[in-house]
């Protein structure tokens, strides 16, 4: 029997995993345990699975737990989609760097704010790869929490424990060269790397023919601005222009890796796509959008009328790559994935300690990343430049080393100063004890 660990299943996420075990139907048998801190939630995430195993008559065992050494032992797989304190935590993330001028856009993976997650999630995740040491040695982590690679780097760094992190972003491009070229989504095959949220696209093919200068030669028509605007990749079509390359995902996460981002704000149309897309902070409050924090207690309340059989209720599949490598290795069944968060194997010219997003194969030996293409010194600078900040970070996390953080923080593109970066850094300290697990020194 297959046990597979769900570790933050009070996420709505947990939904549509489920969803991706009746798409392969090929783990039959397995014990999927849900585990969360929230009982009540973690309760009506229980019978809304468990009612939807019954009803589809799936050979799923399912249990929950709110003891977290009892969701691990003896765990094969563990998928984590935690968010630590929840919205009162994200909105500390995303005002206290607000505060002193900072520019963001969504804030959970780069930038002041993504560091600050970082210093939330990353203990966390640390202390569940260190309890599977114990445990469970054989588990394999599946990550989906942001920001996945500084968390990577530090599972790797401090336990033994294999650690996969997942995202759905290298489908940005599929859908913009779709759009452009009038093409079908599902023949559209990117190879692309760099780092979670920052990679670059070197090779682009739809069926068994080579596209990728076809759809450079689009994004920079007239005729696409429309194209561009909508999904949105105009700060995408500027770095092209300048890197030689094109960013795989739109300009929501891509603009914040950048200091540009100032300006791009001031562009009255790019500011203005970029405040629309960004779907989670209010500019004027400078803090998190009360729409963002109400649509999550409306999930729930969905979820609890739903079991009193006010609404029915359809899972659908999420189609990120979890199941699907689960199921390789559990049935040794060979699959390509096109982005996965490993440890660089020489699969991109950074360090080998760096945890790089490219594509990989999955089988019942494990998962193998895929050396990607040619990727210009300029855009490898940039890349290394963030890969040393997250270092930082995770040593600082590792060590307990304030020092090492702060310097992670003054290291960011979006930094105003050094003296900016130690007052956010002691402001959200200040703020956030009863969501830390670590202090520092």
């Amino acid at each position: 029997m297959t046990k597979i660990s769900i570790i933050g299943a009070g996420s709505y996420f947990t939904l549509r995993l489920i969803g991706d075990f009746f798409r392969l139907r090929d783990l039959w048998g397995s014990n999927i345990v849900l585990y969360d801190i929230n009982k009540r939630i973690l309760k009506i995430m229980y019978k809304v699975v468990y009612n939807n195993i019954l009803k589809e008559n799936m050979d799923l065992d399912v249990s929950f737990t709110t003891n977290i050494k009892d969701a691990l032992e003896n765990s094969d797989f563990v998928i984590i989609t935690i968010r630590v304190g929840g919205s009162l935590a994200t909105e500390n993330i995303i005002k206290i760097p607000m505060k002193y001028g900072v520019r963001q856009v969504v804030g959970d993976t780069t930038g002041l704010s993504g560091i600050l997650k970082g210093l939330l999630e990353i203990p966390v995740i640390l202390d569940i790869a260190t309890m599977l040491e114990d445990l469970s040695t054989r588990a394999i982590i599946l990550n989906f929490t942001n920001p996945i690679t500084p968390i990577g780097m530090a599972v790797s760094k401090g336990t033994s424990i294999r650690i996969i992190g997942l995202c759905h972003g290298i489908n940005y491009i599929r859908v913009l060269a779709s759009k452009l070229l009038k093409i079908d989504l599902n023949d559209i095959y990117p190879v692309a790397g760099g780092i979670n949220h920052l990679t670059w696209c070197t090779s682009l093919r739809y069926c068994d023919k080579d596209i990728l200068e076809d759809f450079i030669e689009k994004i920079f028509s007239r005729k696409s601005e429309g194209i561009l605007e909508e999904y949105p990749y105009l700060i995408g079509r500027q770095l092209l222009k300048i890197y030689g390359s094109p960013p795989v995902l739109n300009d929501r996460h891509t603009s914040e890796f950048f200091p540009y981002l100032y300006r791009w704000f001031k562009d009255p149309k790019i500011g203005k796509i970029l405040k629309k897309v960004s779907g989670i902070i209010d500019y004027k409050r400078k803090t998190l959008r009360r729409d963002w924090i109400e649509e999550r207690n409306r999930k729930w309340i969905y979820l609890e009328r739903m079991l009193k059989g006010s609404y029915e209720l359809e899972i659908k599949p999420s189609n990120e790559y979890a199941i699907d490598i689960i199921s390789s290795i559990v049935n040794d069944r060979r699959r390509d994935l096109l982005a996965v968060n490993i440890l660089n194997n020489n699969y991109i010219d950074v360090p080998s300690w760096a945890y790089v997003e490219v594509p990989a194969i999955v089988d019942g030996y494990g998962v193998h990343g895929v050396k990607v293409g040619k990727i210009s010194d300029a855009i490898l600078t940039i890349l290394r430049l963030h890969i040393d900040k997250y270092r930082l970070l995770v040593d600082g996390i590792l060590e307990r080393d304030r020092d090492l953080v702060i310097q992670a923080l003054a290291l960011d593109p979006l930094t105003p100063s050094p003296a900016d970066a130690e007052k956010i850094f002691n402001d959200f300290i200040n703020v956030s004890q009863k969501f830390l697990s670590i202090k520092f020194n």
